[in-house]
C-alpha cells in the first residue's frame, strides 16, 4: 500500500510538458522541418549580409562604393536563390542553352602576343593557390602541395618552375600567393624557404 502511495505521488508532482516550459523560460519554436529549414534560412541570410559588410568595410575607401554595389548584387542573388529553394522551383533545364560557337575560339587560331603585350599582361596576374589541405589520405605528412607527382617534383615545385619561366622570359614578377589553413601554414612556412632562389615571390596567408 505504502508503495502504490509514492507511485501516486510521485506521478501527481510530474509537471506538464506545458507548465515545463514555461518553468524553464523557454518559448516554443515552429516545429517540424518546415520551422526548422525557416530558422536556417533565416539565420544563412543574416551571417551572408554581415560577412558582405565586412568585407565592404575592409576595402579602400575610394573602392568601397563599387565594391558594396557588388556586394548588394550578391546579396540579392543569393535571396533570389533562397526564395526559389522555398518555393521548390525546379531548374528549367530547356533554358540552359550552350554558348553560341561564334563565342568559343580555338586556342591554335589565338594571335600570339608580342613579348611586350605578353609583359603587359603578366603584369597585372597574380598566381593564387589554394594550400589548405593535408595529405595524409595518401600517406603524406604536411601540405598535399609538397607530394611528388613527376620526376620526384611535388605540386609546388612545378607551379614555382612555371612562374619563375614566365618572369624570366618576359622580365616581369608574377608572384605567388599561397592560401594556407591552421593544418598547413607552420609547415608551408618551412617548405618556402627552399625557394629563396627562385626568381618569384611567395606570399602565403591563413584563411
Amino acid at each position: 500500500m505504502e508503495a502504490e502511495d509514492d507511485v501516486q505521488m510521485n506521478i501527481y508532482h510530474v509537471p506538464s510538458m506545458h507548465r515545463l516550459s514555461h518553468l524553464q523560460g523557454h518559448q516554443r519554436v515552429p516545429s517540424g522541418s518546415r520551422g526548422f529549414h525557416e530558422v536556417a534560412t533565416r539565420d544563412a541570410e543574416t551571417r551572408l549580409q554581415n560577412e558582405l559588410d565586412r568585407l565592404t568595410l575592409d576595402a579602400p575607401e575610394s573602392f568601397r562604393p563599387v565594391c558594396k554595389k557588388e556586394m548588394d548584387g550578391f546579396a540579392a542573388l543569393f535571396r533570389r536563390f533562397l526564395a526559389d529553394k522555398k518555393k521548390g522551383q525546379p531548374i528549367e533545364w530547356d533554358k540552359i542553352q550552350k554558348l553560341p560557337q561564334s563565342t568559343i575560339r580555338d586556342y591554335a587560331s589565338l594571335n600570339t602576343p608580342s613579348i611586350e603585350e605578353a609583359k603587359k599582361m603578366l603584369e597585372k596576374l597574380v598566381v593564387i593557390k589554394l594550400n589548405g589541405g593535408l595529405g595524409t589520405s595518401m600517406g603524406c605528412h604536411g601540405p598535399k602541395s609538397v607530394i611528388p607527382v613527376r620526376s620526384e617534383l611535388s605540386f609546388l615545385d612545378l607551379t614555382v618552375q612555371q612562374i619563375q619561366y614566365l618572369n624570366k622570359k618576359y622580365g616581369t614578377n608574377v608572384p605567388l600567393v599561397l592560401m594556407n589553413s591552421f593544418n598547413t601554414d607552420e609547415d608551408t612556412q618551412k617548405i618556402i624557404k627552399k625557394y629563396s632562389g627562385f626568381e618569384v615571390e611567395i606570399y602565403t596567408f591563413c584563411q
